[in-house]
């Protein structure tokens, strides 16, 4: 018998809780970052699916299974993510048939699957293979596109409660493809409602100043809820509310707008993005619409800043080159910094900063290039130009200026910190302009 496309019930409970249990004593020891639990968290709140709790888990059978239990007294589905693979310590799919009261038995169809996935490859499958096509017996079985171990959701009477059971693999893409493929669109038909968001995202301000101009409208929220994030150099609000699948997205952007018009109002130069875009893509779309090219000249960051709006599809129309000068005589033999600015003012000043802007626009003829130049650390900094001072210069046509920062953090923090104020003065430069 077939049993890869078993039939759930029709959906008569509404899911309103959910867990996600990561399962892998790579997590607990912090060899691995735990990204599926971030992306299915982010993926149950759009779906309306609270989630108020998770776990990691270790490849115990014992505690494996005491976690999942606890969790199925709690909630109405439970996610686990890993041990899905051939090796001995992958016994998640064992575990979980067990509390829900499923044997294991051959599946010819994934055994297919993963003969024709290692074919394709010029592979042959090993006997620790086999161990993957032993499959729930009453399981709805979820195929892998993009691995060979495939998942399955049960369904069952728990503590005389309705409970779903969902079984995803640990890497992340094949987690998430079969998240996407499969378990959202049965997810959807349990789920009455969805959480719907809209970002603000902000640069040049720090979280407590923010919440301090709009403590007030946090304060009132009544159905748009309001959530400020910190990250590395900018702070992102989430106006949140939850409406019915069925509500036409118009109708629900009316609700949230008027809350959105009122924090614009009182910080408005600091926002840079209302639709979750980063500031790379923001730039990239002001320099395709002005059709500018950029170039940039590195030293602390290293290539970091160009590399930054690489990243984002189109670069290439807008993104000329870029040159690392980390040390001075590239500062000087590349971008024509003189010796003078660099042993009278030093590498880290408003005057090499322009002069490595002003190089950089004429070496790769371009429209703007933009200088960075700083003091990461840990090392380096003096009681003039501490660790975390940096130089920002902007060249374009109708002139070149710079602009000073004392950033804090570690040295990857602070180089981070700078490619995106570097971008956002960019961006500042190009808004101006319009």
């Amino acid at each position: 018998m077939d049993l890869f496309r078993v039939a759930l019930p029709n959906p008569e409970q509404e899911i309103t809780k959910a867990e996600i249990v990561s399962i892998g004593t790579e997590l607990l020891l912090g060899q691995t970052l735990n990204t599926d639990a971030r992306d299915l968290a982010r993926e149950l709140s759009e779906l309306g699916i609270n989630c108020y709790y998770q776990s990691v888990v270790g490849d115990n059978p014992e505690r494996m299974e005491e976690v999942i239990r606890l969790s199925l007294k709690r909630s109405d589905l439970v996610i686990t993510t890993g041990g899905l693979g051939p090796t001995e310590d992958d016994i998640t799919m064992g575990v979980c048939a067990k509390i829900a009261g499923s044997e294991l038995v051959y599946h010819a169809e994934s055994e297919r699957r993963i003969k024709e996935f290692f074919a394709i490859r010029g592979l042959v499958p090993s006997d620790k293979s086999k161990k993957q096509v032993m499959l729930p017996s009453d399981a709805y079985i979820m195929p892998n596109d993009a691995g060979t171990a495939p998942g399955a959701v049960f369904n069952f009477e728990y503590n005389g409660q309705t409970r779903y059971l969902a079984v995803l693999p640990g890497p992340p893409m094949e987690m998430n493809l079969m998240f996407q493929r499969e378990l959202k669109p049965w997810l959807k038909r349990y789920s009455r409602h969805h959480l719907h968001h809209q970002y603000i995202r902000t640069v040049g301000i720090g979280e407590s100043q923010l919440v301090a101009k709009i403590t007030d409208i946090i304060h009132n929220q009544g159905l748009v809820s309001i959530a400020p994030y910190a990250s590395a150099g900018e702070v992102m609000l989430r106006l949140s509310v939850m409406a019915p699948h069925d509500m036409p997205i118009d109708e629900v952007n009316a609700l949230i707008q008027p809350v959105a018009e009122q924090i614009k109002e009182r910080i408005d130069e600091y926002i840079y993005s209302e639709d979750n875009k980063p500031m790379a893509e923001v730039v990239l779309s002001l320099l395709t619409k002005e059709k500018a090219m950029v170039g940039f000249a590195e030293s602390c960051t290293a290539g970091l800043a160009a590399a930054e709006l690489a990243k984002i599809p189109g670069a290439s129309r807008v993104l000329s080159g870029g040159v690392i000068t980390y040390c001075n005589e590239l500062k000087h033999s590349l971008l024509g910094v003189s010796r003078e600015i660099l042993a009278r003012e030093g590498a880290v000043s408003e005057s090499c900063a322009i002069a490595m802007a002003v190089g950089a626009r004429s070496l790769l003829k371009t429209d703007y290039a933009v200088s960075i130049t700083g003091i990461a650390g840990p090392e380096g900094g003096s009681e003039v130009k501490p660790v975390g001072t940096v130089w920002i210069g902007i060249s374009h046509r109708n002139g070149s200026f710079a602009r000073s920062f004392l950033f804090a953090g570690d040295r990857n923090h602070i180089r981070k910190v700078s490619v995106l104020n570097a971008l956002d003065l960019l961006r500042r430069c190009l808004l101006s302009r319009e």
